[in-house]
């Protein structure tokens, strides 16, 4: 129970640094001519600043720990949620690393979404302990 405590402690910190640095340090812009091919058009990532890509770092490094302690236990108690959990660690990681389109505007969506996956693979870490 205790090893379940941690992971959502660890899981709440990360997410409040996600939302810092999605809030404060990152920025979406419009891809013209994107709204011909998706209704409601595609953004960008605009490109972070040394800084702000030194915080992506450690923020996408501290994640990455966190996701393979969680992937361990979910493969030691032979969880059925393994694969959800590969889906939902690929799209936070998405965000975070700035990688790829957006089709959702502004970042209060970005943070929702974010929020959204990280509830759920807290739920898929607390189902299989």
């Amino acid at each position: 129970m205790e090893d379940v405590i941690n992971f959502v402690q660890t899981f709440k910190g990360l997410e409040e640094r996600i939302n810092e640095f999605i809030n404060e340090d990152s920025s979406l812009e419009y891809v013209e001519g994107s709204e011909e091919v998706v209704a409601g058009g595609a953004y960008a990532w605009s490109k972070l600043k040394p800084a702000e890509m030194n915080k992506q770092d450690h923020i996408d490094s501290d994640y990455m720990e966190l996701a393979e302690e969680v992937r361990k236990v979910l493969k030691n108690e032979h969880s059925p949620h393994i694969e959800k959990f590969e889906r939902s660690c690929a799209l936070v990681l998405n965000y975070i690393r700035q990688d790829t389109l957006l089709w959702v505007p502004g970042l209060k969506n970005v943070i929702e979404n974010i929020k959204s996956e990280l509830d759920l693979q807290q739920f898929f870490m607390e189902v299989t302990r």
